[in-house]
């Protein structure tokens, strides 16, 4: 799930989220992005970017970031397993000055 800043011509801020289980092409551009594309629809998204990071210093991605991030959705696949059926989203934010793939609940996202 990403937020972003960029406008849409309807004058939105757009918000968006690739299914995991859809995943069929995750790329990263060393230092500044991470994209991904679903199987249905092919469109490409970006999941991070370093601009994202401005309020932060704007650290770069690390190398490797992709690659962590389906580490990440492993993770949660086997945690949740038989947990609960709630929904649970793997957002890039930044921790102590340094990237990382938090997840949340959808209860926890709905807060503010």
């Amino acid at each position: 799930m990403r937020t972003t800043d960029d406008i849409t011509r309807y004058g939105e801020n757009r918000e968006v989220l690739v299914r995991a289980d859809a995943l069929s092409y995750v790329r990263a551009s060393v230092g500044s992005k991470v994209v991904a594309a679903d199987v249905a629809s092919q469109e490409v998204v970006t999941l991070a970017d370093e601009q994202d990071g401005m309020h932060h210093g704007r650290p770069q991605l690390p190398p490797n970031f992709h690659i962590a991030l389906l580490a990440r959705i492993n993770e949660l696949r086997k945690w949740v397993r038989g947990e609960d059926d709630e929904d649970r989203f793997v957002v890039a934010e930044i921790r102590d000055g340094k990237w990382a793939w938090g997840s949340y609940k959808l209860s926890e996202l709905l807060q503010d």
